[in-house]
């Protein structure tokens, strides 16, 4: 039987609120169906980890019932802290053994029990040496586990879990784009930098910095409220002339380019990366929008930075204008990359 397409709703999980979107086909026209955003109460989920397992299925399914009937399945993220990513080397052998050769290696190359872990890995080709390159990728089942009972409790079908770097990837990274990029992913909380490679995330690294900070360095520094800090970032930025602006955000902005070069660095350093170098950045997340932000880790990094142009990498732009403000595009990012995973999705008899 011909494969078919399985649209899916995008869930995007975080501390604070959830993100969804679900995505249609229109004559051919990838559209959007609908979307949106809900805050959670303090305390439901802490560190991506879920504490109150009946409380978050009930703001899902109040916030989704409308759509419950309709697009009962879902593609969900799981949060970049909790998971391991490793691209490791091993020898060639038949694609069918890969998972069990991989079972009997977790305790190699994951600090827990393998019998208390899931996995999932992608083969990238081949090293120089001949060697398989994999990229695993491995969750806690007991974190998995509280996903996937949120999900059902609310009423709804999981069909696949990916790591949120991933997500986020298939939605910022052109398709067709040759070389190596970084993708920095710049939240309230939190930021996360991937190295994508052919479509695929390589290494990632999460830094407990993100938009939050700079608003509070900007109040404090400043002296002023967070309305003003907010038109600061955004207005102002790190524009000539802000001379005061930079000096406060400074210590800021350099654990975010130093993490951005360590892991270039990091990318430089492996074997087999000769001739393939980070060719761009993209920036994305609800705070990816301080003003001068790209251009400063283009000078710092010596690299092409600029904000994701999501929307052409998806839509038609011709055709179609997605009922999303261009501010909110890089905020739904994850949950992007997620729709477009359940659009890809294939079932088979």
């Amino acid at each position: 039987m011909k494969p078919f397409s399985f649209p899916s709703l995008g869930i995007d999980i975080s501390d604070e609120s959830f993100k969804y979107i679900r995505l249609e086909s229109i004559k051919g026209s990838r559209q959007i169906k609908f979307f949106g955003e809900k805050k959670l109460e303090k305390g439901i989920v802490e560190e991506g980890e879920i504490k109150d397992v009946k409380a978050l299925s009930k703001t899902l399914l109040s916030t989704l019932k409308t759509y419950h009937s309709k697009s009962p399945y879902v593609v969900l993220s799981l949060p970049e802290e909790k998971g391991f990513l490793r691209l490791i080397s091993m020898q060639t052998i038949p694609l069918s053994e890969v998972r069990q050769a991989l079972e009997f290696q977790l305790e190699e190359h994951i600090p827990f029990p393998p019998d208390q872990l899931v996995f999932d890995y992608k083969v990238m080709g081949k090293n120089s040496k001949g060697e398989m390159h994999v990229v695993l990728t491995a969750y806690p089942k007991a974190l998995v586990y509280s996903y996937m009972e949120v999900i059902k409790n609310a009423g709804f079908i999981p069909i696949i879990f990916e790591l949120e770097s991933q997500a986020v990837a298939r939605a910022v990274v052109p398709r067709g784009l040759e070389g190596a990029v970084l993708v920095g992913d710049i939240g309230k909380t939190r930021t996360t930098f991937s190295i994508v490679h052919k479509g695929m995330t390589h290494f990632t690294s999460t830094i407990k910095v993100g938009g939050r900070d700079i608003d509070e360095t900007l109040k404090s520094s400043l002296h002023i409220n967070e309305e003003e800090a907010s038109e600061i970032k955004i207005g102002r930025g790190l524009d000539i002339g802000s001379e005061d602006v930079i000096k406060s955000l400074a210590s800021t902005l350099n654990i975010l380019k130093d993490e951005a070069e360590r892991q270039i660095g990091f990318w430089d350093r492996q074997e087999g990366n000769k001739g393939q170098d980070i060719s761009r950045v993209f920036l994305c997340g609800g705070d990816a929008h301080l003003r001068g932000l790209p251009e400063f880790l283009s000078r710092e990094l010596q690299v092409d930075v600029e904000r994701a142009k999501i929307w052409d990498n998806i839509f038609d732009m011709k055709n179609y204008i997605p009922p999303v403000s261009a501010h909110d595009t890089l905020l739904y990012a994850t949950a992007l990359g997620l729709a477009l995973r359940g659009d890809d999705y294939l079932f088979r008899e």
